[in-house]
């Protein structure tokens, strides 16, 4: 095939210009700056942050984050802290009533901090697998949560949702104790790829609880998609992407693989043989951006579509959107808390901390009666004015310099002079553009595939020249 006719069918965008800037490993900027560069903080420094958050003027809103590790299987993709505890394992119970003892007591020290003048906006259970816990158990961590803050009459309460852990029983229970939105790990629908990866979900039990959700009136139901992984193809993502769309969810994240086996030790038993090389992955989300814009859904970020009704598709007009460690969200500018190991917390103006990620190590700092945050960066001044950049580079595709200069009370041209040197370059490769009145947008396709290339341009911590270089190593995996 000649690069001419692969040009045309990629929507014209450059093979040459993707190929040179695709093999640069690079960060995913979920957090500014990324947890590489965070440092160790005792619990002083901890407490003074927290301190800082919850004594500011006005008083902010709060998000709260629940981890909940446990999970009966393991799936060959997964980088996420879990614990994988049958329930049929003897004292299995025990341990998991253990760690939600501490994540009850966890939530009533934010509480006690944070309660008072603000309104719980957001509730967001992830994992490992919320839905291993069963319905009473939901429901203690639930009243713990509305005793320690006052909720937001329209507060969003989500839940990750293991397809093959969850009844019509379980749905009619998480909606009594609050859930309102809920997003279903589907990853794929192709037998071979889920056989592969042990994630074995028919679509018919996808169907099944899609049904029971929207028969609940879940506010939102939002599928989790992956592509990249083993024994995927353009065609089987193609038809993953027409059943998709064919159950009609109300959001969706179409994740990229990432494949980093020397740190995370599940992956070693994929089919190193069977991944698709960058170019093939490359048509996979070229043609589930084209399948899901032809459908109706609006393109949000790096990798998330919405239903232009949807909260997270109409976040964007009020800015309200937000990328972080949970992929894009709604709820911007509320102090996000986090509960439970590894848990990271984001304190708006004031810095990241993050729990400790082992359950072991969690449980017995909070059964001491100390804190469980293990490391933290507090934000500089210039950490703030880049975060605002990345901000609106992820959430919207394109920087307002006059936004960022009434802000922060800078000349952005004097301020970024070499990042929009660099610009130049992008913008000659076809990745930006830089408009006479300053706003510098991001091209779609190809700035849209790329923009990890263009958020590195204004990361500080990054060598300036890091967009040229293919030390494929030199960027934490984890980031």
């Amino acid at each position: 095939m000649s690069d001419s006719r692969t040009t045309a069918e990629l929507g014209g965008m450059n093979l040459d210009v993707f190929r040179r800037y695709a093999g640069i490993s690079l960060p995913r900027h979920v957090s500014y700056p990324m947890p590489t560069w965070w440092h160790d903080v005792d619990a002083a420094d901890a407490g003074a942050m927290l301190h800082d958050a919850a004594d500011q003027a006005p008083a902010r809103d709060v998000s709260l984050y629940l981890h909940v590790p446990f999970c009966e299987t393991l799936c060959r993709y997964c980088a996420c802290t879990r614990v994988v505890l049958p329930r049929k394992t003897a004292g299995s119970r025990e341990r998991v009533e253990r760690y939600l003892a501490a994540v009850r007591g966890e939530i009533g020290r934010l509480g006690h901090m944070f309660g008072d003048g603000r309104s719980l906006g957001q509730v967001h259970w992830g994992g490992g697998s919320p839905t291993y816990l069963d319905a009473e158990q939901v429901d203690q961590v639930h009243r713990t949560v509305f005793e320690a803050f006052h909720m937001a009459p329209d507060a969003e309460i989500a839940m990750e949702v293991d397809p093959r852990r969850v009844t019509f029983e379980k749905l009619v229970a998480l909606r009594r104790a609050g859930v309102n939105r809920v997003s279903l790990g589907v990853q794929d629908f192709n037998d071979r790829v889920q056989e592969h990866v042990r994630r074995i979900q028919p679509f018919e039990m996808i169907r099944d609880v899609v049904d029971g959700c929207r028969k609940l009136e879940f506010d939102s139901v939002n599928f989790d998609l992956i592509y990249g992984m083993p024994f995927q193809t353009v065609d089987t993502i193609r038809e993953t992407v027409e059943t998709t769309i064919g159950l009609s969810p109300d959001r969706i994240a179409f994740y990229h693989y990432a494949q980093i086996p020397e740190k995370i030790a599940v992956q070693r038993g994929m089919d190193y043989t069977k991944l698709p090389d960058s170019e093939t992955k490359l048509r996979m989300f070229l043609t589930g951006l084209s399948m899901f814009e032809a459908a109706g859904y609006v393109f949000i970020g790096l990798d998330h579509f919405a239903r232009p009704d949807e909260q997270l598709a109409r976040s964007v007009a009020d800015d309200s959107v937000q990328r972080n460690f949970q992929g894009m969200t709604t709820g911007g500018g509320l102090h996000l808390l986090g509960v439970g190991a590894s848990s990271i917390s984001h304190l708006q103006d004031v810095g990241f901390l993050q729990n400790v990620k082992g359950v072991e190590g969690y449980l017995t700092r909070m059964e001491r009666d100390e804190t469980p945050i293990e490391r933290g960066k507090r934000f500089s001044p210039d950490d703030l004015i880049r975060q605002a950049v990345m901000h609106q580079l992820y959430c919207l595709a394109e920087v307002r310099p006059e936004t960022i200069e009434r802000r922060f009370n800078i000349d952005f041209g004097e301020y970024f002079e070499r990042e929009l040197t660099i610009l130049d370059e992008l913008q000659r490769d076809g990745l930006v553009t830089l408009g006479d009145d300053g706003i510098i947008k991001v091209t779609k396709p190809l700035g849209r595939v790329l923009i990890r290339n263009v958020g590195a341009v204004f990361d500080a911590y990054l060598d300036p020249d890091a967009y040229r270089k293919g030390e494929r190593e030199y960027f934490s995996a984890n980031a």
